[in-house]
């Protein structure tokens, strides 16, 4: 194929899901978090995980997603405070929590 310099939403996916259990997996999140950090602020809203799951192929509702953000934010279960965005750090946390869900 021709090196446009630029890559889609499926070759993307594929590069994602290839590098995934390799041992560069940190870079490989950091820059996920960088594509869907679309205001450059550092964070990630819940809109963007959703981004992020969507485009990896994970069916996770929206509870979910914000239970796993609460959690990486160290936000206790039951409480009515939310984490509304998350860091690279606990964006990674959620992505290496899932990872291993996922291998059992």
């Amino acid at each position: 194929k021709e090196n446009t310099g630029t890559i889609n939403k499926q070759q993307f996916v594929e590069i994602f899901r290839a590098k995934w259990g390799e041992t560069d997996s940190e870079d490989l999140l950091q820059l996920a978090f960088q594509l869907y950090d679309k205001e450059e602020s550092g964070t990630l809203s819940l809109d963007n995980l959703q981004d992020v799951t969507e485009m990896i192929g994970e069916t996770v509702n929206v509870e979910e997603l914000q239970e796993m953000m609460d959690e990486a934010a160290g936000v206790k279960a039951g409480d009515a405070d939310h984490a509304w965005e998350i860091t690279v750090e606990q964006f990674m946390k959620i992505m290496v929590q899932e990872k291993e869900k996922t291998l059992g």
